[in-house]
């Protein structure tokens, strides 16, 4: 029998998918692709600090004018304003140095593991210890070139024989989350000998993919 983990801090109810913001009130947490300007890396990013408790709702909104005399207001005024529309995707090795570099006293921590047992097994360590963790998915596009994907990842499932089955994530690609706490996952389940050797599956699509790097945001 399966056994699944969630992170602690985000609860489903007939709200959807909430977590406590800054102000302690539940909010929805997950970020869709159009509820924000940006790329698929900021909406993670955006849902990993809700996770954190670092930002309220209200800054999260497309419209408000965060307040630049604040660190908090500069660092969402870089990332929404300046960095948010990256056609080409996210370096997290860019992303974890401005992140670090602003005054926010929030810090990123980027991870490259060399393997994928490695790599399931952190995210899974992350996972227990109740800390998402935005993952790199890298797969082919229709004109066979490599495209990159970012997911928060929330939850893990694991076997009857305690091997890590599922990556549970959230897609900011993809609709929120109605009956359940992911909206997309990826089967580790079995591993073939490709250059993506797991499917990423949602509700409207599954491709092949390969892990790459991650990042965890976590207070300084």
């Amino acid at each position: 029998m399966s056994d699944i983990h969630i992170i602690d801090s985000i609860r489903l109810n007939h709200k959807g998918l909430c977590i406590l913001d800054e102000n302690r009130k539940w909010v929805k947490l997950h970020k869709q692709q159009g509820d924000l300007d940006g790329a698929c890396a900021i909406y993670s990013l955006v849902m990993a600090m809700l996770c954190k408790g670092l930002l309220t709702d209200d800054d999260t909104k497309v419209y408000n004018r965060p307040d630049r005399r604040t660190d908090k207001g500069k660092f969402l005024y870089q990332f929404f304003n300046e960095r948010g529309m990256i056609r080409n995707g996210y370096s997290y090795v860019t992303l974890a140095k401005e992140i670090n570099e602003s005054h926010f006293g929030i810090k990123a921590i980027r991870k490259d593991p060399r393997t994928n047992d490695d790599r399931i097994g952190l995210i899974s360590d992350y996972i227990y210890d109740n800390t998402p963790v935005i993952i790199s998915v890298v797969f082919l596009d229709g004109d066979k070139k490599e495209g990159a994907h970012a997911l928060l990842a929330i939850g893990i499932e694991v076997d009857s024989d305690e091997n890590i089955a599922k990556i549970l994530c959230l897609d900011p690609g993809n609709p929120s989350p109605k009956y359940s706490s992911w909206n997309c996952f990826i089967d580790v389940s079995k591993e073939t000998k490709t250059d993506y050797p797991f499917y990423c599956v949602s509700e409207y699509s599954h491709y092949k993919v390969r892990l790459d790097d991650m990042l965890i945001i976590d207070i300084e």
